[in-house]
């Protein structure tokens, strides 16, 4: 006979996606995969070097990534596995983010910027918002950030919503299909934010 599984072992459901105010002019929303000015607004970001530095996505970036984007962010919500939201600056399109929940009330959060949206505070705006919803609203225990040690802008935004650096991790993270350093940190829901 088979062990019944762990408590808090499964990946809790997703409320419906809500639009969160993250002060200094940038909201949070559920994508609109209909919306060709967003679509446009995804090539341009993906393009940039520094996207394409440090995360996964394809180069070149084409319209039928973008489009798989958006449903894919769609997709998660329904599935419960990829709670993504648009960073709205003004309303514009300026980047995602998102939380991907794990068994045990955690998630990992990802973040990604419109070149024209950085060096503003507007990521620590929408990653502070969407910690507080998931601390409050989705009942997170922690939350998990990763990134390639190269990535000082990523890991100054992490620094100032509270996260602790747990350590450099060799190899911790596959980049077109190569293995790369990467730094981890945590933030609880205990922990100030």
């Amino acid at each position: 006979m088979a062990a019944p599984p762990a408590s808090g072992s499964a990946v809790r459901p997703l409320p419906a996606p809500p639009v969160l105010v993250a002060g200094g002019g940038v909201t949070l929303r559920a994508v609109r995969p209909g919306d060709a000015d967003e679509v446009a607004a995804v090539l341009e970001q993906h393009r940039d070097p520094q996207v394409q530095r440090f995360t996964w996505i394809p180069d070149p970036y084409e319209q039928l990534h973008a489009e798989a984007f958006l449903a894919n962010a769609e997709r998660g919500w329904r599935d419960g596995d990829l709670a993504t939201f648009v960073v709205d600056v003004g309303g514009r399109y300026r980047g995602t983010v998102d939380l991907r929940p794990e068994p045990g009330a955690w998630a990992e959060i990802g973040f990604g910027l419109h070149p024209a949206a950085r060096g503003r505070g507007v990521a620590t705006r929408a990653v502070r918002r969407l910690l507080t919803w998931g601390f409050e609203e989705l009942r997170l225990a922690g939350v998990t950030w990763r990134a390639d040690v190269a990535n000082t802008a990523s890991l100054g935004v992490a620094l100032r919503c509270g996260f602790t650096v747990e350590g450099r991790v060799r190899g911790l993270l596959l980049h077109r299909g190569e293995r790369v350093d990467g730094v981890i940190a945590t933030l609880l829901a205990s922990d100030p934010r």
